[in-house]
């Protein structure tokens, strides 16, 4: 399959010249590199019997696109994490590889290869990509984000109107070195979760996406309305609707996003059985530098199959709703940009979380979080610091806390590479 991407961007840079043959030069000197030094050190502590944790990684993302000639472009990065002070005592924790014997290894990929071409408002990608929709994306949390191999569509004609179609049949998680399958992909999913044993095989077959969002043309209330669709033929198929609405009142601005997700098996089902569903609602208000959110989110009869990044009701930093069938989950969050108290680039939170199957006695999940991050833009432009804290308490199973510090440094050489995921 890899041959089959890399045979298809050959043949469209071999297409160029015939198309513009006196502008092809253009397309290099003029293309730009973006680059992110990432130092990220991971560690999560348990109250029990658990191994405890720990990464140190330092490496980047290092993103490189031409210039556009008659509407065609190419685009490739490097992704890298390499362990740093690590000690093979502790566990992976996955912002590195795992070797044979369970010791850290570092990771080392290219990340995309593309070719582009855009026309009639639409771009077209065929290759290595990452992208964000709602429950397949970069999900960009550890050291290096989620990468996928296939075909994207995105038509923006009309205003303020995104339609998308994508056809996907690879993927990279946070510390693979080689592309999988998706139905590999999957099948590593359900087997962690114990949904299905090691040797059923799941169907290997394409991952198909079609999504809309349209923001509406109000002026009062502000309005964006969601609607995608996945579908994976034999294993699942996945829809998902949200609203986003929000408002000025004086100079407080109050939103309200709730959503609804459907995931049920389908075909041959070879993923195992399963039908459920996850609705949720968001309720805030934004004043004066803070931002205050109730979160409430509701999972059915099984837990959701997620797994490529989500935008599931409640994600905390280290327990997320939708993993448990029959869970209920509250939460909290309050976040605070110091810029109005002299302090430019610093902003932080509290988050706290319940995390409940009622049915289920002992089942109850607490979590507090906390964050802060500030940017060193005045100081070097492009560096930031990032601290973050979770305590879990788990009313039936192993306490633990779980401690990140993220440390990114952004600049460009020549043009920026501009390069939009969705």
């Amino acid at each position: 399959m890899k041959k089959s991407y890399l045979s298809a961007v050959i043949l469209t840079v071999l297409s160029v010249p015939a198309i513009a043959d006196t502008t092809i030069d253009n397309m290099f000197s003029e293309g730009g590199m973006d680059v992110q030094l990432r130092l990220f050190d991971f560690s999560r502590d348990f109250d029990g019997a658990s191994k405890d944790r720990h990464d140190t990684s330092i490496g980047g993302l290092f993103r490189y696109n031409t210039a556009s000639v008659n509407g065609i472009s190419f685009g490739t990065s490097f992704a890298s994490a390499n362990k740093l002070w690590i000690d093979d005592s502790k566990a992976v924790y996955s912002l590195l590889g795992t070797g044979a014997n369970g010791e850290h290894e570092n990771v080392n990929r290219m990340q995309e290869y593309f070719a582009q071409g855009e026309w009639w408002n639409t771009r077209f990608r065929v290759g290595a990509q990452e992208f964000d929709t709602p429950f397949m994306n970069t999900h960009d949390i550890r050291a290096l984000p989620r990468t996928f191999r296939g075909f994207s569509v995105v038509n923006k004609s009309i205003k303020d109107l995104s339609l998308s179609a994508f056809y996907i049949t690879d993927s990279m998680g946070w510390n693979d070195s080689n592309f999988l399958k998706i139905n590999e992909a999957v099948k590593a999913d359900l087997v962690r979760d114990h949904r299905i044993t090691a040797n059923t095989e799941v169907a290997d077959n394409p991952v198909y996406i079609l999504g809309a969002d349209y923001k509406l043309p109000t002026d009062v209330i502000q309005t964006k309305l969601s609607l995608w669709d996945y579908n994976m033929e034999d294993v699942f198929n996945f829809a998902y609707a949200k609203l986003d609405f929000s408002s000025d009142i004086g100079k407080t601005n109050i939103y309200l996003v709730p959503s609804y997700a459907i995931q049920k098996s389908v075909g041959e089902e070879t993923g195992g059985v399963f039908d459920t569903y996850q609705y949720g609602i968001d309720l805030g208000a934004k004043f004066a530098g803070m931002d205050l959110m109730l979160k409430y989110g509701e999972t059915g009869d099984d837990a959701l199959l997620a797994p490529w990044g989500d935008e599931k009701v409640v994600i905390m930093q280290g327990v997320q709703a939708g993993s448990r069938a029959n869970e209920t989950a509250k939460a909290i969050k309050l976040s605070y940009n110091f810029g109005g108290l002299a302090i430019k680039g610093l902003q932080g939170f509290v988050y706290y979380g319940e995390f409940d199957v009622p049915d289920i006695p002992g089942s109850k999940i607490n979590e507090t979080d906390f964050s802060l991050g500030y940017s060193l833009d005045k100081w070097l432009k492009g560096l930031s610091v990032r601290a973050r804290y979770a305590i879990v308490d788990k009313e039936n199973g192993e306490d633990y806390t779980d401690t990140r510090l993220f440390i990114k440094y952004n600049f460009s050489l020549g043009k920026p590479a501009n390069k939009p995921r969705r």
